[in-house]
């Protein structure tokens, strides 16, 4: 057994709402999503920080013996490991390969970091490190703050002003909370879940009918959800699709959405469609290479009479430039009678019903 004093960054991502959040789903599944989600906090964190504990729905961090942290390392990471957590909450949520209540409750949890900077022991016995110290305790009673009741943000990080001053942390929000036994600790937020929505809204890969170099529309008589499962089924899609003898998908997040990758087969002939935005069921885009090049599809549904039924838009943007223009000069009647064809096979499969 050894223990050694050290000054340096302590901090800890709590994922909020876990206990609440347990009440209302399954239990089995439920905990595989935390092993998930802790492991993207994990991952995001460490480096540039390393793994003190993992702490039941937290993940508690230090300073590493070297490099050391400085303030912008240290915000960085906080930020992008807000967005990646943010990011594969989305894709659990939306996940249309699994409804149970623990994937649709996901959005119910967040993440909020709490740091600050000052003494600790290391202890260390068998291998397993254990930090221990006044600041140590600081940073854990830190979580139990007023700044969801007072500034009403649900994402964000606390930094102390202790960590502030010694990483050159400046810019915050400022911040008090009354810790019992310690009185008055001072520091600043940083609104994550706000960063997180801007990032959304430029990351949306949508084709606008504006920009939509064909489209194809129809109003039809089925809920948003009954067209969206038609559209991205591959068992309903092989019902409806022209020309189309296989269709396989690749999972890497291991749920549809974005990167998924769908291999249509056309005889012969393959062709890779890669998921770039998702947001079931409102829309979806994909890009694939085909034989008159790249293209970019947008399928977009908006509810009609309360939702018993639904505007479909089919916007397709061709992007391979002047070489694709030309192709489409030669071949663009037979290429529109193709598409049209299958726009109108799934107006007729839905007429039908999945089942037919």
């Amino acid at each position: 057994m050894s223990e050694r004093v050290r000054e340096g960054c302590l901090l800890l991502a709590d994922i909020s709402g876990y206990t609440r959040y347990l009440g209302r789903v399954e239990l089995e599944h439920s905990h595989d999503i935390l092993a998930d989600l802790l492991g993207v906090v994990t991952d995001g964190l460490c480096p540039p920080l390393r793994l003190a504990k993992l702490e039941g729905d937290a993940v508690f961090c230090a300073s590493p013996d070297a490099p050391p942290v400085d303030g912008d390392r240290l915000l960085g990471a906080i930020e992008s490991t807000y967005h990646a957590f943010a990011r594969r909450r989305r894709t659990v949520a939306l996940s249309s390969s699994c409804s149970c209540e623990a994937c649709r409750r996901t959005p119910d949890l967040d993440l909020k970091f709490c740091a600050h900077h000052g003494s600790f022991i290391e202890h260390e016995v068998a291998g397993s490190n254990e930090l221990l110290g006044p600041d140590v305790i600081l940073v854990h009673r830190l979580l139990k703050n007023t700044v969801a009741e007072r500034h009403g943000l649900r994402g964000y990080a606390l930094v102390s002003s202790a960590c502030m001053q010694a990483l050159g942390i400046d810019g915050l929000q400022p911040h008090t909370e009354h810790v019992e036994d310690v009185g008055e600790i001072s520091g600043g937020l940083i609104d994550l879940e706000h960063r997180w929505q801007a990032v959304g809204e430029s990351e949306r890969n949508v084709v606008s009918r504006e920009h939509a170099d064909l489209l194809f529309e129809a109003d039809v008589d089925s809920q948003p959800q009954a067209v969206w499962d038609a559209m991205t089924d591959p068992a309903q899609a092989m019902r409806w699709r022209v020309g189309v003898t296989d269709i396989r998908e690749r999972n890497p997040s291991g749920s549809r959405g974005v990167g998924t990758v769908t291999h249509c087969v056309h005889g012969r002939r393959t062709i890779e469609q890669e998921i770039v935005d998702w947001l079931p069921p409102h829309h979806y885009t994909y890009r694939e290479r085909n034989p008159i090049g790249l293209c970019e599809w947008t399928f977009s549904l908006a509810p009609l009479d309360e939702g018993a039924r639904t505007h479909l838009e089919w916007r397709i943007a061709l992007r391979g430039g002047r070489r694709q223009a030309l192709a489409m000069r030669a071949a663009g009647r037979r290429v529109r009678a193709l598409l049209q064809a299958n726009f109108d096979a799934l107006i007729e499969h839905l007429r039908r019903g999945p089942g037919a």
